[in-house]
């Protein structure tokens, strides 16, 4: 034990942060993104928001609400699933950078759907006021709040790329706000497919990387 304790006092602050940079490395070189959420999430929400988005244009309601709560529902079975079949094939030991991963797109995620279930749900049973608004308003929290999601996970895997998705995501919310348009569902979807499915598909071919290059020095 005094062993031990000597080694440990003769570890300078410097060695010391390199020690727990190192640690961080091994986390994000452990953690591999396989992208497959953003791109499921990022589809399904393009499809209602495009439904939603024509439904305004064409001044005709396609039973959106439903199509919303519906999608939605099939989002959470197929994460449901992807998480339970990952855990199964899960390997290692689950590092930090996989559980502040999680919590981030965990919390951030369900705060959204709940979001667009509370709103698009209200649309189905009352025509009022907040019926009327949601679909913009569903815009513009949702935007603002994957810019959370992306800040922080850009910063957590040490991708700039990512990190600034949520720049893109702050930006588009604050149009979102004062655009007041029909048209702000149709910058929604846009946004959905190049912010969300087409990041999804670089995390998924990265990840495919990772793995052929651990195959390869295995």
């Amino acid at each position: 034990m005094e062993q031990t304790s000597d080694l440990q006092t003769e570890l300078t602050p410097d060695q010391e942060l390199a020690y727990i940079r190192k640690i961080m490395a091994d986390s994000r070189r452990a953690f591999a993104e396989d992208g497959k959420p953003y791109i499921l999430w990022g589809a399904l929400v393009a499809i209602g928001m495009t439904i939603t988005y024509i439904s305004a244009l064409a001044d005709h309601d396609f039973y959106t609400g439903y199509i919303w709560i519906g999608l939605v529902l099939i989002g959470y079975v197929n994460i449901f699933y992807y998480i339970r079949k990952k855990k199964k094939a899960e390997t290692r030991v689950k590092s930090i950078i996989d559980r502040i991963q999680g919590a981030i797109w965990g919390a951030c995620g369900g705060t959204i759907g709940l979001v667009i279930v509370v709103f698009m749900a209200n649309s189905t049973v009352d025509r009022n006021w907040l019926s009327l608004l949601a679909p913009l308003l569903v815009c513009f929290i949702v935007s603002a709040i994957l810019g959370i999601a992306y800040f922080l996970s850009g910063i957590v895997n040490d991708l700039k790329w990512l990190r600034n998705i949520g720049f893109a995501w702050w930006a588009a919310s604050i149009v979102m706000f004062f655009w007041q348009s029909i048209h702000v569902l149709g910058l929604y979807a846009l946004m959905m497919v190049l912010f969300q499915v087409v990041p999804g598909i670089v995390l998924n071919r990265k990840y495919r990387a990772e793995q052929s290059r651990d195959v390869l020095e295995a």
